[in-house]
């Protein structure tokens, strides 16, 4: 199963990679990747239980799944927008009958948590989403689409370089879910980032330097930056994290003698979701690591 393994990361990382590139040049990343993506992971674990020989009912179940992930990305009426949209309503519906059906004729079976892990995935990050612990669209679309493409921890010899004293401690945490945890503890490294080259480039202006850079005014204009500096009744302020729904106002800097504001990337979550895919695949589960696990 190695092949399919690698497969499956080959797929997700260069998909995660066109999906970066786009949001981060045009702020949107298509709903294209995660058809892609999504599709693709559930034709490798469809190929992955043909192998195995998996009863009938684990196909139609993979399948009912894959359109539920195909539904969410719908952009459609509520269920019980204007009356009763009946395909949803048949679409979950069957969903859950066969899943039932699942459990009760091979519970613990075979590949019966796998199966049963994705359409789990899928609700966590639609909650995380829809209670703003996963900020953009994108990214939990991304996280909705792996959760099709690794219903499995990918295993591959040698990996994690960062081996656990008990291996079966790093499979509690299903393989998306992980690589959003790795995602987060990448942004952290940005400060870092940030503090390096502003010692280098010696602007010094702390807590500032840890969170952005100073920039030609004029060539933050065409950059997607956000300014960490702005007029406010006549009056010069500083934000770390100036909101994204704040007008900039370049000229107000300008009138205020600031040539070379202090500046913040936008960087969309998806780039770090990205990296964190090899990272996770490489260092495994670093907290569970550091505790000793």
């Amino acid at each position: 199963m190695e092949e399919l393994t690698w497969a499956r990361l080959i797929l997700a990382f260069a998909v995660m990679m066109a999906a970066s590139i786009s949001d981060w040049r045009t702020r949107t990343a298509g709903d294209g990747h995660w058809y892609l993506l999504g599709i693709g992971g559930s034709l490798l674990m469809g190929v992955q239980l043909w192998q195995e020989g998996a009863p009938w009912i684990y196909m139609v179940c993979l399948g009912l799944i894959t359109l539920v992930f195909l539904d969410l990305l719908w952009d459609r009426p509520g269920i019980f927008e204007d009356g009763i949209n009946p395909l949803p309503l048949v679409l979950y519906a069957a969903t859950v009958v066969g899943y039932a059906y699942l459990s009760l004729e091979h519970f613990g079976e075979g590949r019966y948590w796998t199966m049963v892990s994705v359409p789990l995935l899928i609700l966590l990050f639609f909650i995380l989403y829809q209670l703003d612990v996963i900020k953009g669209g994108a990214d939990a679309k991304a996280l909705i689409a792996l959760s099709l493409v690794f219903p499995l921890y990918p295993s591959l010899p040698g990996l994690p370089l960062l081996s656990l004293n008990d291996p079966a401690a790093l499979t509690v945490l299903p393989f998306p879910v992980l690589v959003l945890f790795n995602g987060a503890i990448l942004t952290l490294l940005v400060p870092l980032g940030m503090l390096i080259l502003n010692l280098g480039r010696r602007d010094l202006r702390f807590p500032l330097m840890l969170f952005g850079v100073r920039m030609d005014l004029e060539e933050a204009r065409g950059k997607q930056v956000w300014p960490m500096e702005r007029v406010d009744d006549g009056r010069l302020r500083t934000s770390l994290f100036p909101r994204s729904d704040d007008e900039t106002d370049w000229e107000g800097l300008r009138a205020a003698g600031v040539l070379r504001p202090w500046v913040t990337p936008k960087v969309p979550f998806l780039i770090p979701l990205t990296l964190a895919l090899p990272f996770s695949l490489l260092a495994g589960n670093l907290l569970l690591y550091l505790m000793g696990a």
